[in-house]
């Protein structure tokens, strides 16, 4: 049957109306967006920050031989001037379904931030949509814990496409992101051996204290979030400047890059939990890297005896362990969890009497190798340190803080039972 040209454009013109395959940009290219003309921020023209040094994330390639996935959950769609058919009130409909604890507001530049993680940061984000499944049962169970707002996760994705390894040109490390004063300010231990920004529990603990410190003070969750970006010096001095204490209040007196940083936030959450409302799927993502178990390692097990009985070489292991920068099962005396691929747990517990015993045989054969070698021996004092009790810490937290036990800390402090007191100073030896 033959069509005549007006019938073929009614045909084709719903099509073309919907979405395209097209490649997605970089964050970085997104155009400046213009506050709401209704708000008091109506001077001020703000451009996205780049932040594709904590958001680099590799889309996998094209599956040509997997029958049972669809072509289409690899492609990127794009849409009519790179805007998704959203309007205040269908946003309101959405936001409706959801039991969220911080403010969903909608305004131009939250709608920007929609377009832009919908359409240019499309690829990237049918990734996270996948790689969440994953990561954020880990966050849920630690926000619920603080009894935090749970879309709080959604600012990892900002943050660092949660990617435990992300590293920023300012030396932020990790999934949320920290500095190193930060990290260790919050508890967070960073040495040669060990970072522990880069662990998803620790990190997303020194990220909930953090938060929950920031709401304390400010009363408004959106306010705290913005001080997790710029610090708390500047939105006190945005706060001062503006004489308002909520967010959109203090907006035009904020770093340009927190003036994005919130709307991308909400724009996040709001994406994260809608994209299949315009057709964007999941794609297929390795995620064997967080399909793990924890097995509890003494002091002295040898990490790549470990590795050996696993059936996987030690930079495998170290992958599923990424706050250990060397091979080595750290913090001696109070033992360490060890992340195992899920599908080599039980050659751990099948081995481990042969882990245990190999491990002694090695430590064995390096210390007669050090005596052989080493004529004389130096024997080091022990180095004195001391600890200020702080309102809210018990000996148990202390001692693992510290990697020592609760009985060394009662025998070097005279303490008889566990009650100590803030501003107590507390002798332990390393």
């Amino acid at each position: 049957m033959r069509l005549n040209p007006t019938a073929l454009l009614f045909i084709l013109l719903p099509f073309a109306l919907f979405a395209t395959q097209r490649d997605a940009t970089n964050y970085s290219e997104i155009e400046g967006i213009k506050p709401p003309k209704s708000s008091k921020v109506d001077s001020i023209t703000i451009e996205p920050v780049d932040t594709a040094d904590s958001l680099q994330i590799t889309l996998l390639p094209m599956k040509d031989t997997d029958d049972d996935i669809p072509v289409d959950v690899y492609s990127v769609v794009s849409f009519d001037l790179n805007e998704l058919p959203l309007d205040e009130s269908l946003y309101r409909h959405h936001v409706s379904k959801l039991q969220f604890e911080i403010p969903m507001d909608y305004n131009e530049l939250v709608k920007k931030q929609i377009d832009f993680f919908g359409t240019r940061w499309q690829d990237k984000l049918k990734i996270m949509v996948t790689k969440s499944q994953y990561v954020f049962p880990i966050y849920e169970e630690i926000l619920a814990e603080y009894n935090m707002p749970l879309e709080i996760k959604y600012l990892s994705i900002i943050e660092s496409g949660l990617n435990p390894y992300a590293r920023s040109h300012s030396g932020a490390v990790g999934a949320w992101q920290f500095m190193p004063a930060t990290g260790k300010e919050y508890d967070l231990i960073i040495n040669n051996s060990v970072d522990e920004r880069r662990s998803l529990e620790k990190s997303t603990r020194a990220a909930c204290s953090y938060l929950k410190q920031m709401y304390a003070v400010y009363g408004d969750w959106l306010v705290a979030l913005a001080s997790y970006n710029c610090g708390p010096g500047n939105v006190r001095k945005a706060i001062r400047l503006s004489g308002s204490t909520n967010f959109w209040g203090i907006y035009p007196y904020l770093p340009r890059e927190t003036q994005n940083y919130v709307p991308k936030f909400i724009a996040m959450a709001y994406i994260m939990n809608f994209h299949s409302e315009y057709c964007i799927t999941p794609v297929p993502y390795d995620a064997t890297s967080f399909l793990t178990q924890k097995v509890y390692c003494d002091e002295g097990l040898n990490f790549k005896i470990i590795a050996d009985k696993l059936e996987i070489s030690t930079e495998e292991l170290l992958r599923f362990n990424p706050e250990l920068k060397v091979a080595s099962i750290p913090y001696k005396g109070n033992g360490y969890l060890l992340h195992v691929p899920e599908n080599k747990v039980h050659l751990f517990y099948l081995n481990q009497c042969e882990i245990i015993e190999s491990s002694k045989t090695e430590q064995d054969s390096a210390l007669v190798g050090i005596e052989n070698n080493s004529p004389v021996v130096d024997v080091k004092k022990p180095k004195i340190i001391y600890y200020t009790v702080k309102s809210g810490d018990n000996l148990q937290k202390i001692a693992t803080r510290n990697h020592v036990t609760i009985t060394q800390l009662r025998k070097w402090n005279g303490i008889k039972g566990s009650t100590i007191h803030p501003k107590q100073r507390l002798k332990i030896y390393k």
